[in-house]
């Protein structure tokens, strides 16, 4: 080829790899050589600077073999191979498994666990440990600690298998040995957990397995005590990048670390406004001090956002500029026209499942397909009225990363202890709660009642209940089926005057379950969550008489979960999903349900500083993933796990300035109680406050007197005594969007509306 022939396809290339990129996203490409911060906003082509970033310097010469890129997904790593792939008009033409081999055509591009999993299948041998090992999966994991714990001789009631193991996956998230554990235990139950993890790791060393936690540490260790395998794997990577680097826990940074020692070409990218997963141990300081790290490290911020209309990113930095020590920057749009963003209160948790779906099916009048709007919310058990709504308005529907309510295990399972009450003889639900809670009744016990009843020619209830007459079993077993007997007789004597939930109250205490379901792990408490979100569904019919409204309860069940079947074989459908599961999407139309203090933030977030911030990012994401419309619904009262609470809306809607938003309300009243912080001017004009629904010539009269009353009042303000005739005195702890939040003497915590509450100022 001749070299302006050569010169021209280099001029090609570049403009090929350059030609599409803003200048922000064009200065991360051409940083070469050094340590490089890309704090990416949401929406500004994070991928799209980094697979450029790689392409360039292939086509600068750089081998491919000498790059890496990890992500945190394998989707990412094979989306971020074809782009590259296009860009440079390459194939591999090679097996995947020559992968870092010098003539392989393009850089290794993986998780941090399936290039660990390489590294140790090479190499793990330096360790004294053989290359065949095998890796458990999360199933494989809480086998073995059971058997741990039943070697060590504690009950599965003290201490249960995923509460250990959720110990044993943050003591492996920072890098720490069973012995520095144990040095950090501050209670005999830590120290037990502690010995427990002592005797998980021995365990996996004698099974010749390896937990994903381990393919990090022990790669890490690797490094550590071999320095030339070290030395030879920091030769072949010499250009490191790193996606989602605010996602990264302890382990994956020494390991990040210890690679880019030698050259220090390491590119992590990545917006520490979007970390949300310290639940799985990822730790913000990775990406927040990174600069600390590394002095002579070039930060590049993309601040231009390609998804979002400026309306929703302001409304969005308004909620994450009030986290501190965050490293500030401004999204902006050129889609600076667009709707306001929606704030709409309603009265109850079932009428805003219908004003989302309401609000849905306009947009997709307007020609936008439920395929591009989604609801999102704070927890699991939010989703059940959503998926109630669809169903009965016949709108399909799909769960994202969940299973559907009226699927999910702890809820089938009482419904099958319900349907056992009212017939016994369901074999199908008998078979699936004997052992629910675990209560010794296993498969060996169960094959000798099967022979029992077979040479009796009896049913499988009617053999338990006469279980003292089979041989085969020993009296302990014996005992256990007397008592799983009785509590359903006793049982099937409360139905006679107890409504199905107080029914359902009264098995749930019988048989434990939240002492069972509660494992000390976020997944158990949000099974116990689900249990009580049924137990809310199961008030509507507290009126009927009780069998009638068991029936009804069970029927119901039934026909939603025919219904949702049908749902299924449509391919048009609204997407349901937790805010965690939202991260990397986008949808034309975002709704962000349960806008309320104690749900959105969650409960457990409002005295942890740490949990708030990460609550607030949280809603910064879900927030972001909005292209042109953003609705945030919140109710004034809500049933929510069994109790129906009045929490004050969201302090995060407190923080959305006036003029992106559009505030609606289907009471009057809570205008007015809105409109009194906006000033008296804004309700007597009307301003952009006003009710859903009301017509727009409304004239409403009101006792100007009563206002100035009002008006010459100490004005409600966090930590004022008050006095209500009811609860007697107490002290406000919170005042949010005309909502009081007072703490009395007594001990009770309530919230009033501050425009009819009758509290009188101390």
């Amino acid at each position: 080829m001749k070299a302006t022939d050569t010169a021209s396809h280099a001029a090609k290339k570049s403009e090929l790899i350059l030609g599409t990129l803003n200048e922000p996203q064009r200065k991360a490409v051409e940083h070469t050589s050094g340590p490089l911060l890309i704090l990416a906003g949401a929406g500004s082509g994070k991928t799209r600077a980094l697979t450029h970033r790689i392409a360039a310097l292939i086509a600068q010469g750089v081998p491919p073999w000498q790059i890496l890129a990890v992500t945190f997904t394998n989707k990412a790593a094979k989306e971020m191979k074809s782009r590259i792939e296009n860009l440079l008009h390459l194939t591999e033409g090679e097996d995947p498994s020559a992968w870092g081999s010098k003539s392989a055509r393009l850089p290794v591009m993986g998780t941090f666990h399936s290039i660990c999993a390489r590294i140790l299948r090479k190499d793990i041998e330096k360790l004294g440990r053989d290359r065949s090992f095998v890796i458990y999966d999360k199933d494989d994991q809480e086998r073995l600690t059971k058997q741990v714990l039943r070697e060590m001789k504690v009950e599965e009631a003290e201490l249960k298998p995923r509460a250990v193991l959720s110990s044993i996956g943050r003591f492996k998230c920072e890098a720490l040995s069973p012995k520095d554990a144990l040095k950090d235990a501050t209670s005999p139950r830590m120290e037990t957990i502690c010995l427990a993890f002592a005797a998980y790791e021995k365990a996996l060393r004698t099974a010749n397995a390896l937990d994903f936690d381990d393919l990090m540490l022990e790669v890490v260790r690797l490094f550590h005590e071999v320095p030339e395998v070290l030395d030879r794997y920091q030769e072949t990577w010499r250009y490191i990048n790193v996606d989602e680097y605010q996602d990264t826990n302890h382990a994956q940074y020494l390991f990040t670390t210890l690679l880019a020692q030698k050259y220090r070409n390491l590119c992590v990218i990545g917006d520490p406004d979007q970390s949300i997963y310290a639940f799985r141990g990822a730790d913000i300081r990775n990406i927040l001090e990174f600069q600390r790290e590394y002095k002579d490290a070039t930060e590049i911020k993309l601040e231009q956002n390609y998804r979002s209309t400026q309306l929703i990113l302001s409304a969005a930095d308004a909620v994450i500029a009030q986290n501190p020590n965050r490293p500030k920057k401004k999204m902006w749009s050129e889609r600076k026209e667009g709707p306001k963003v929606l704030v709409n209160e309603v009265e109850s948790e079932r009428k805003e499942a219908e004003e989302a779906l309401k609000r849905i099916m306009q947009f997709k009048a307007e020609g936008i397909p439920l395929n591009d709007q989604v609801i999102l919310y704070r927890t699991n058990a939010q989703s059940r009225l959503f998926e109630e709504a669809c169903m009965h308005q016949g709108i399909p529907y799909r769960i994202v990363g969940g299973v559907k309510f009226y699927a999910r295990r702890e809820v089938k399972d009482v419904l099958a202890y319900l349907h056992v009450i009212l017939n016994p003889a369901d074999v199908v639900s008998l078979l699936r709660i004997i052992n629910v809670p675990a209560r010794k009744i296993g498969e060996t016990t169960l094959e000798r009642i099967r022979v029992w009843s077979s040479v009796n020619d009896a049913s499988l209830w009617s053999s338990l209940v006469r279980a003292d007459e089979i041989a085969d079993l020993n009296e302990g077993t014996k005992n256990r089926i007397r008592e799983f007997v009785k509590i359903i007789t006793d049982l099937q004597g409360d139905l006679r005057h107890l409504a199905v939930a107080d029914l359902t109250v009264r098995l749930l205490q019988k048989i434990g379950l939240e002492k069972w379901l509660k494992d000390d792990t976020e997944e158990g408490e949000e099974r116990w969550q689900n249990v009580e979100e049924l137990l809310s569904v199961m008030r509507k019919y507290d009126r009927l008489e009780p069998q009638l409204s068991l029936l009804s309860l069970l029927e119901e069940v039934a026909l939603v979960s025919e219904v949702d079947r049908l749902a299924e074989l449509k391919d048009d459908a609204v997407t349901l999903m937790t805010v965690h599961l939202c991260k990397g999407l986008e949808f034309e139309h975002v709704t962000i349900a349960g806008c309320e203090e104690g749900i959105f933030p969650h409960a457990s977030s409002v005295y942890d500083r740490e949990q708030l911030e990460e609550e607030r990012r949280l809603m910064y994401v879900g927030m972001t993933r909005a292209k042109t419309n953003l609705t945030l619904l919140f109710t004034r009262s809500r049933m929510l796990w069994g109790e129906t609470k009045a929490n004050s809306p969201s302090r995060f809607l407190d923080d959305l300035p006036d003029g992106v938003i559009e505030r609606r309300s289907d009471s009057v009243l809570s205008t007015f109680a809105w409109a009194a912080e906006r000033g008296l001017e804004e309700a007597l004009t009307g301003g952009h406050i006003e009710p859903y629904n009301q017509e727009k010539n409304l004239r409403v009269s009101f006792n100007q007197d009563v206002i100035m009353d009002d008006a010459s009042q100490e004005p409600m303000v966090e930590g004022a005594r008050v006095e209500h005739p009811k609860f007697g005195q107490g002290t406000v702890a919170a005042v949010r969007g005309g909502v009081a939040d007072i703490a009395f003497d007594s001990g009770v915590r309530k919230s009033f509306a501050l425009s009819i509450a009758p509290l009188k100022i101390l």
